[in-house]
């Protein structure tokens, strides 16, 4: 019955916020302000920030993007874009985070990332930091959130401009793939050179992506990021093959693609008789950031360019 009542609380409280002019995403802020973060935390943040932390790489290059660089004070070692960001002092791994080098900077924002950042991020908010969770799913769901950063940190006309710009593109990709017979939408595989092969598939960013650029993926039945076996990529006979490239998954292009085309039993495949074998950078596809449309653009030009 308490867990109930509390429940029925928190919802209360969460259907109030959301309707309040307070915490909602204008184009103006007062502080303090308070807003519901991803993972339905209220975060209450009582000035504008001045030094910002980002504990992921996708964090990262939203602060960029909205012009945010001058406060950074410290990201992680995964935290590659842009070129600027090798200037930024480093806290470490993405986990477990170094709770010793972020108090040393003295941070009075810490833009955080779910997934297995969750354990830690109330050690933060007990050592007193306002920390923003976010963990944006959809290419919709990564526009939010970074309105979302624009507003906490006091700059929603930034945010409005790069939302503006971000969504028309997003939206003459679906216009070009409207106009697609679905017979002209290509097959596709999105795999690694590792032995042991995982794809994205149903409710993956990727997978979301493939789908708005007018592709077929061929693991889109089956959920999250899967393993699949080399004989369910022959039986799909994909018609294109993508290859993302970097951290996760290193590999030199040349030495990648004939590792593709020499698998065994994969000779028949469509792609690999006709080389539609695409070598992509990883980041493009992996991070929920703005770049996720310098993602789904690039596929558009592979499967239909």
């Amino acid at each position: 019955m308490r867990i109930f009542k509390k429940s029925i609380l928190v919802f209360a409280l969460l259907f109030v916020l959301s309707f309040s002019p307070l915490f909602s995403l204008a184009d103006s802020v007062n502080y303090p302000l308070s807003i519901i973060d991803n993972t339905g935390t209220i975060v209450n943040i009582l000035q504008e920030p001045q030094r910002i932390i980002s504990t992921s790489p996708e964090n990262t290059e939203i602060l960029f993007a909205l012009g945010l660089k001058d406060k950074i004070v410290g990201i992680t070692n995964y935290c590659n874009f842009p070129e600027e960001t090798k200037n930024i002092e480093k806290i470490g791994e993405m986990s477990p985070l170094n709770l010793e080098k972020i108090v040393s900077l003295k941070p009075d924002f810490i833009l955080a990332y779910a997934g297995f950042q969750l354990q830690e991020i109330p050690r933060l908010r007990k050592l007193g930091f306002n920390v923003l969770v976010i963990e944006p799913l959809t290419i919709k769901e990564t526009l939010k959130s970074i309105k979302m950063v624009a507003t906490v940190c006091g700059i929603p006309e930034k945010g409005n401009i790069l939302l503006e710009d971000l969504s028309q593109r997003v939206d003459k990709i679906k216009t070009e793939v409207s106009k697609l017979a679905i017979s002209n939408r290509p097959k596709v595989f999105i795999g690694g050179t590792y032995e042991t092969i995982y794809t994205p598939g149903e409710g993956t960013l990727f997978n979301e992506l493939i789908t708005l650029s007018g592709g077929e993926n061929i693991a889109a039945s089956l959920p999250g990021w899967v393993k699949i076996s080399p004989e369910f990529v022959a039986e799909a006979e994909p018609e294109i093959i993508i290859i993302p490239i970097g951290a996760m998954n290193p590999g030199e292009e040349s030495k990648v693609k004939e590792n593709i085309s020499n698998r065994p039993g994969w000779s028949n495949i469509p792609a690999i008789k006709t080389q539609s074998i695409f070598i992509v950078n990883e980041d493009l596809f992996y991070r929920a950031g703005p770049r996720l449309v310098d993602g789904l653009e690039l596929l558009y030009e592979i499967f239909h360019k």
